[in-house]
């Protein structure tokens, strides 16, 4: 029996057919076999990728990339790859630029603004502000993640500053001088004085002036302000740092003086009180007689009454403290009225017993008596004579001027010492009625004591009749 196997069962063309399959099939592991690996980084993606083509334009069309003009590719589209070469293309895309009132279009590969700008023939020079998106670049070379869709370039402008003796130039695209000047590393403090002002706009060139404030320690009520300031003079400051010196106060060191080296400066507050003092004003005592009222009494007619003396002090206050004050005026509020009293011109003839006897008399008076004799005067030497131009001797006394002048030639007594005229003149006690008794030297008798004066008739005529003793 003949055997017949798959192979002699199937049709010829189909045995063909399957044959060529095969071939094919190896022709193309073979094919696929040769193909090269590359990778390609494309817009910073990397990918594997294998390839027959020999030049970089031809792998990129193999990978189903088509670079443009503008595109960046590395390596050069004409140059020959070999296997596991790296391709770079990073697409170009459009980036509307601005700058000086102008806008256009560039097509950009590039992935920083600094290199964006270079492209486009864009120079940036220092202080040059760059913005990208509406953001602003602080270092343009810096790689952005995402390609850009608008940039925008501010060109900086110089600003020449002079401080003190230090001139500086700085550039700028800022739109203030005080954030240029501070974008310059220039740091201005509270009390510094620029000049324009910081808020001025940065539109063109700017030459600026800038003084330096100095520190200060003020203190003023009870208060110590540390604060800035800048004047050549004490006043300067305190205007600067918005304290008033009011009315009298003032200033140590003063207003016109030059800042103190240490920075202190102390303000004293002054006040001025004016005070009106009160005191009384005392009253005057006037005499008249009276006819009713005996010798040697007073009565009071009319008390009087105390004035009002008034005087303005003006009191000056420092710190709360009183430093001094000065009278400005003095005057009477209130006028004194005299105090009026009675003297009496009443005489009577008295009697009185004493050991020489009952005698009469018309005025008795209390006194002090001491006693002298010419050798016993209480000075050197001695001397017998009198006022009166009489020889001292017992029953003679002296009393002080004023009653010489009115009473001498008097006929007086005093107990103990007997009767007596009054011829001499003595010193005299302070706050007392006084009699000096004379005596010899041979007679002396040492007398300090209170006693009676009684004043002996015939009453002399009342014109010569001191009626208010003195």
């Amino acid at each position: 029996m003949k055997v017949i196997t798959w192979a002699q069962a199937l049709p010829r063309k189909v045995i063909w057919g399957f044959a060529a399959s095969l071939i094919l099939l190896g022709l193309v592991l073979i094919y696929l076999g040769t193909a090269r690996p590359m990778i390609l980084v494309i817009d910073g993606q990397t990918y594997e990728f294998r390839t027959h083509a020999r030049s970089v334009l031809g792998v990129l069309r193999s990978a189903g990339f088509e670079p443009s003009a503008d595109d960046r590719v590395s390596p050069q589209l004409d140059d020959q790859v070999t296997s596991g070469a790296v391709i770079h293309l990073d697409h170009a895309f459009p980036v509307v630029i601005e700058l000086e009132e102008r806008s256009f279009v560039v097509n950009s590969p590039e992935s920083s603004p600094a290199n964006i700008l270079a492209q486009a023939d864009i120079r940036l020079y220092p202080g040059d502000r760059v913005w990208v998106d509406g953001y602003r670049m602080l270092d343009p070379t810096r790689v952005l993640e995402i390609q850009p869709d608008y940039m925008r370039v501010d060109r900086a402008e110089t600003i020449t500053l002079e401080e003190g003796d230090m001139t500086r130039v700085i550039h700028s695209a800022a739109p203030s001088l005080g954030e240029a000047l501070w974008e310059g590393g220039v740091v201005m403090r509270e009390g510094d004085i620029l000049s324009p002002i910081p808020e001025t706009r940065v539109n063109s060139s700017i030459h600026a002036a800038l003084i330096r404030s100095r520190s200060l320690v003020i203190n003023v009520d009870g208060v110590e302000i540390e604060t800035r300031a800048v004047g050549p003079t004490v006043g300067d400051a305190l205007s600067q740092s918005g304290i008033a010196l009011v009315g009298l106060d003032y200033s140590r060191p003063s207003v016109e003086m030059l800042l103190p080296e240490n920075g202190h400066i102390r303000i004293v507050r002054v006040q001025e009180q004016i005070q009106v003092e009160l005191e009384p004003l005392p009253f005057d005592t006037i005499y008249q007689p009276a006819a009713d009222l005996e010798l040697d009494n007073l009565q009071i007619l009319d008390p009087g009454n105390y004035g009002v003396l008034a005087t303005r002090i003006r009191v000056r206050l420092e710190e709360g403290q009183e430093v001094g004050r000065s009278i400005e005026e003095t005057w009477v509020a209130v006028d004194a009225e005299p105090r009026v009293l009675g003297y009496g011109t009443r005489i009577e003839v008295r009697a009185v017993d004493t050991p020489d006897g009952r005698i009469e008399y018309w005025r008795a008076v209390p006194v002090y008596a001491t006693s002298y004799s010419p050798c016993n005067l209480g000075i050197d030497g001695c001397n017998s004579t009198t006022a009166s131009g009489k020889e001292l001797r017992r029953g003679m006394i002296g009393v002080i001027r004023s009653w010489y002048n009115m009473m001498r030639g008097w006929s007086v007594y005093i107990p103990g010492y007997g009767f007596a005229t009054i011829e001499d003149i003595g010193a005299g006690m302070a706050g007392r009625h006084w009699v000096d008794l004379g005596f010899t030297d041979e007679e002396y008798e040492s007398w300090h004591t209170w006693t009676t004066l009684y004043f002996i008739p015939p009453v002399p005529s009342l014109d010569l009749i001191p009626w208010i003793l003195p």
